[in-house]
């Protein structure tokens, strides 16, 4: 066989491999024809978050799991790693907001009531972290499934939870204890948690800026109108930039 042809059979069995782990011909079947031009650019960066989203959760459940485990080191280099994903959320904004508002607004009805406060990710995301909101079940539409994953997350413990747990074990009474000795009297007798507790601030603090972004984004688009969901839109989404993951780590700073 000439080397041209098996360069050839071996990049079409590479080009067959990469789409077939990667699944391409359904992940690029999975939006819907466009009918405004920026319907697909805007399908595109809400599928990415959800992708992204995934990876989230997958991470912190690791998390959690290594801190319950008493595996500091590994469960902060996990968060570093949330931090970094959690930047590609943040940039993606950019995108949205080089869309005017005309624009839409031309296919803002075909999203038919659809609205990212709708995605059971971002909220099991928040209560695997330890913000967890069981009221959350009764204000929006849910499939028995998505109920299921909800109620999972509300029961099992949390990565807020995991971490007090390790606090505890290393011969601190409660999180306020390590406020006090760790941060204030003897930081090099709990350096190990306070690298894991500033990792968690890292991302509570990359989260709060995602939240700070997306409501721009919002507000950006379709200003002070109602959410395409039926939620208060920017005034939500203003009053979530408040909310904390973690409220001990942020705490602690008017206590030292």
């Amino acid at each position: 066989m000439a080397q041209s042809d098996r360069r050839n059979g071996a990049e079409n069995a590479a080009g067959t491999r990469y789409r077939e782990v990667l699944q391409l011909d359904r992940l690029l079947a999975c939006q819907p024809a466009a009918e405004a031009h920026d319907e697909l650019m805007f399908v595109i960066v809400h599928q990415v978050h959800e992708l992204w989203f995934k990876l989230m959760l997958f991470e912190l459940e690791e998390v959690r799991d290594l801190l319950l485990a008493d595996r500091l080191g590994a469960a902060e280099h996990l968060l570093r790693r949330l931090v970094a994903v959690e930047h590609v959320l943040i940039s993606q904004w950019a995108v949205l907001d080089t869309m005017l508002p005309m624009d839409f607004l031309a296919f803002r009805d075909a999203l038919d009531g659809g609205s990212g406060f709708q995605s059971v990710q971002h909220r099991e995301i928040e209560f695997l972290a330890g913000q967890k909101d069981p009221g959350y079940l009764d204000r929006v539409p849910l499939t028995d499934a998505e109920r299921e994953r909800l109620v999972r997350r509300l029961a099992e413990p949390s990565v807020r939870e995991a971490f007090a747990a390790v606090v505890e074990r290393r011969g601190l009474d409660s999180l306020a204890d390590l406020w006090q000795h760790g941060y204030h009297d003897q930081p090099a007798a709990h350096w190990e948690l306070l690298r894991v507790a500033e990792a968690l601030l890292d991302v509570d603090q990359a989260f709060g800026r995602w939240r700070t972004h997306h409501a721009l984004t919002v507000e950006r688009q379709i200003g002070y109108k109602p959410g395409t969901g039926g939620s208060a839109g920017v005034d939500y989404l203003r009053a979530r930039i408040a909310s904390r993951l973690f409220p001990e780590l942020w705490e602690v700073r008017s206590r030292l």
